[in-house]
């Protein structure tokens, strides 16, 4: 089985040979002046290199053409070694293993090293170092058409330093080739590697965030529910308690409760479907209004003041959002029994929310301003972490404050698009 992100680097062979035709005009070039030069400076080289030039012509085409329909890994691999092959008899009649150009190998190597599998970086190692090898011994050096005197002090000892430099080149391109060729390939597998871990993590955090929003929206759905149902027991105990059927009142009361509840489900249902699907925004001023007519219907008793909402914004759509909103004004209706103040403004990008409870018992809620923590007789702060958690997701904040007067203030913090 392929590995997912070598897969990936396949992908980007096209790019890659993109880049390489470009590399190769840019050489193909080179070499032309490389001949006019020494045409200019009276040395004559060998007439079949102006053939091995044109071989470039054909690789040239192919490589454009195979960079707009995409190659596969072994394409890559005979484009490099045809390239080697052309480098090799053009240096074999321009003074072999003694013309700078020879480095050119090293180049591609590097490129080799960089897209494929270990095997073939390894034989097209080995081709150049063949080749290389081939071209300190046997080439035709580069004489010049114009008869010349010997420089003075053209001695058999400068002979022998020629020999030794050129050997030394030699060795050192094969410790280059052979450092190359395990070092990049390595680099290149360990980076896949992490690149893979990068994404099973993502992955995992992705399952965990949705995790999340379906446990706040199942929650938030019972509670929702738990008004209904509330509603239903005592109808139906008053009925039986009574010992009397079922008015006409009772019974269109227990049909509204039933379609409350099924609501919440479908609700639920699609929202688990949506919770990270496409972007949508919503302008504040709708959304706030749909919100607290659903919250009037789990909170009858509910009670708020519009203080003025940002009407010129527009916030992220989503059910995860819906849920933490609804969360946060239950735990501020339930934390005071006076009438909750709502008000909202736009300022640095993010559209801010205050939810304020001005009842001066409120502040006794919260310990020590902590975020998470809560006095309800069976309450954990869950709906608070969950909110905050929810909001986090969609780059916001909420920050809970306990006022010198005893009251608090709930402050949720969202980016935002002007609404034009």
């Amino acid at each position: 089985m392929q590995n997912p992100a070598l897969s990936n680097l396949n992908s980007n062979l096209g790019f890659v040979i993109s880049r390489l035709t470009t590399l190769r005009l840019i050489i193909f070039a080179l070499l032309i002046s490389f001949i006019i030069y020494l045409e200019l400076n009276h040395f004559a080289p060998a007439l079949p290199t102006w053939f091995i030039l044109a071989g470039y012509i054909p690789l040239l085409i192919i490589g454009f053409l195979h960079s707009k329909r995409g190659l596969t890994a072994q394409s890559l691999a005979l484009h490099i070694l045809v390239e080697t092959q052309l480098i090799t008899l053009f240096l074999y009649f321009t003074g072999g293993a003694g013309n700078p150009l020879i480095s050119y190998f090293l180049v591609l190597i590097v490129i080799a090293a960089y897209n494929l599998k270990k095997l073939w970086v390894w034989l097209i190692a080995g081709v150049c170092i063949i080749d290389y090898s081939i071209l300190t011994q046997f080439f035709l050096p580069i004489e010049p058409s114009m008869p010349s005197h010997h420089l003075a002090g053209d001695t058999g000892e400068q002979h022998y330093l020629i020999y030794w430099h050129l050997a030394g080149m030699w060795l050192t391109f094969v410790i280059s080739t052979i450092a190359l060729s395990l070092l990049i390939p390595a680099l290149m597998e360990a980076s896949i590697k992490k690149r893979m871990q990068l994404i099973e993590l993502r992955e995992k955090q992705l399952k965990n965030e949705q995790l999340i929003g379906i446990a706040t929206l199942a929650a938030g759905t019972a509670h929702e529910m738990g008004t209904p149902l509330m509603t239903m027991e005592m109808v139906l105990n008053d009925s039986l308690e009574g010992d009397h059927e079922l008015t006409k009142e009772d019974s269109k009361l227990l049909h509204q409760q039933i379609m409350i509840c099924r609501q919440s489900l479908q609700r639920l249902s699609i929202a688990g479907r949506d919770i990270h699907g496409e972007e949508r925004y919503i302008n504040v001023e709708h959304w706030m209004s749909a919100l607290l007519h659903r919250w009037r219907l789990s909170q009858p008793n509910a009670l708020w003041v519009n203080q003025g909402f940002a009407k010129s914004a527009k916030v992220r759509k989503s059910p995860l959002l819906d849920q933490a909103l609804l969360n946060l004004l239950d735990n501020a209706a339930q934390a005071g029994i006076e009438t909750i103040e709502l008000s909202s403004k736009v300022a640095s990008g993010f559209w801010h929310l205050t939810i304020h409870q001005p009842d001066q018992n409120a502040a006794k809620q919260l310990k020590g301003a902590h975020l998470f923590s809560s006095n309800k007789e069976h309450g954990l702060g869950l709906g608070l972490y969950l909110s905050n958690a929810s909001i986090e997701q969609f780059d916001g904040q909420v920050h809970l404050n306990a006022n010198k007067d005893g009251s608090t203030s709930c402050i949720i913090s969202l980016p935002y698009l002007e609404d034009k």
